[in-house]
């Protein structure tokens, strides 16, 4: 589209130029694409929650609607545009749940007036807006991109937003960042010179590329994704109750009033590929799955996660606490690797944990780690990513 656009301005100058979003937005309309065998693979792999789309379109969307929803419009749609109404902000700074499918339409998404991106100026501008803070994603939004690992799919950018966008996808410089990226991209793209690029400032851990069909990929990926057992597919983050028993297990220890910060923590977890065990039934009384939680957390659980915040110093008792003392308990015959990751999730905490009487001391001698209302920040993902790791190295001895 930017091509023809561009060819179309260089015709006949721009006079017709605010002309052309209302043209453009109509050709959609009249068209209506069905989503393709692609999308629909890419759609059909549930473990993938947030999509980002550089296509003013909407058949991604649509396509993760009827593979996933069977047609319901339960897909969230995340419009970015340097002019956002205060209202549409509004509605996309609401936290998306851990379960939820989110598309971002990164250029905004086809309409009658200038609220999408047509060629590359558009681009440009766009991106000024994100760098200038003019304009922002909303927070929880913005975590994952820069920290998650992404996979760029037949996404035809011009080298320079190519690397733009990598950059704004970092949290340091492209040659120290450790966060992954991989590109597939068919053999006849002509991407030599953002190929270059990755080559000789990137390290190679971090961007990955491959040569091969889109198409064909995504085909591959959904195969194998499929083909994995039950036992070694990675949870959905709102499961009640443990993982199989043989798969290793990272369970998330909270109060209620911390149930939203644990969540976005499982969320967090779940997207490096870890086991979550975040069970909801705290919510309501029941002895027989509190002897559940405490005889996993006595046996089976791999690593224990400590929801600590302000909360807990306000409870004098709560169930909590004797999940707290069972891993205590428990860590003491566990000398030779790491047991209890203890996380922190209040906004304001600034480093010193002494803050807080009522942990057991074992966990004063661990290092805390850091999730401002359940998002990790760079170091404790990092902690995180190693535990999973070691559990996967552990895994395959097993």
């Amino acid at each position: 589209m930017g091509e023809a656009v561009a060819a179309f301005l260089r015709e006949r100058g721009r006079d017709e130029f605010e002309r052309l979003y209302r043209v453009i937005n109509g050709i959609i309309g009249e068209f209506d694409p069905a989503p393709g065998d692609p999308l629909r693979d890419l759609a059909a792999i549930a473990d993938l929650r947030l999509f980002v789309t550089t296509t003013p379109d909407r058949v991604l969307a649509q396509a993760l609607d009827e593979v996933r929803f069977r047609g319901r419009p339960a897909t969230r749609e995340i419009r970015f545009s340097p002019s956002q109404s205060t209202s549409e902000q509004a509605r996309n700074a609401q936290p998306a749940a851990p379960a939820d499918t989110v598309v971002l339409s990164l250029f905004g998404q086809a309409a009658s007036t200038p609220q999408y991106a047509i060629h590359e100026e558009d681009q440009l501008e766009w991106l000024h807006a994100l760098l200038s803070d003019t304009a922002s994603l909303p927070d929880w939004l913005a975590y994952p991109l820069k920290h998650q690992p992404m996979l760029f799919v037949g996404c035809e950018v011009p080298d320079w937003l190519g690397r733009i966008l990598l950059r704004m996808e970092s949290t340091t410089r492209l040659s120290l960042e450790s966060k992954q990226f991989f590109f597939v991209r068919p053999s006849t793209a002509g991407e030599a010179p953002l190929s270059n690029f990755f080559a000789t400032y990137c390290r190679k851990t971090q961007v990955q590329q491959l040569q091969m069909e889109p198409a064909a990929f995504v085909a591959e990926l959904r195969k194998r994704w499929e083909g994995q057992s039950a036992s070694t597919r990675r949870l959905p983050v709102d499961v009640i109750g443990p993982p199989a028993s043989n798969a290793p297990t990272i369970f998330i220890s909270y109060m209620r009033e911390d149930a939203d910060a644990a969540r976005r923590l499982s969320d967090a977890i779940s997207r490096l590929g870890g086991d979550v065990w975040l069970d909801e039934r705290r919510l309501r009384a029941g002895d027989v799955w509190e002897q559940d939680i405490l005889t996993a957390i006595r046996k089976s659980v791999r690593l224990f996660v400590p929801v600590v915040s302000a909360n807990t110093e306000r409870e004098e008792e709560g169930y909590v606490f004797r999940e707290w003392d069972e891993a205590a308990d428990r860590s003491r015959s566990i000398p030779r690797r790491r047991f209890i990751v203890p996380v922190i999730v209040d906004r304001d905490y600034a480093g010193d944990p002494s803050r807080y009487r009522q942990i057991p001391d074992v966990f004063r001698r661990l290092q805390f780690g850091r999730a401002p209302a359940g998002d990790p920040d760079a170091q404790l993902l990092t902690t995180l990513t190693s535990e999973i790791r070691a559990m996967r190295r552990a895994e395959v001895v097993a």
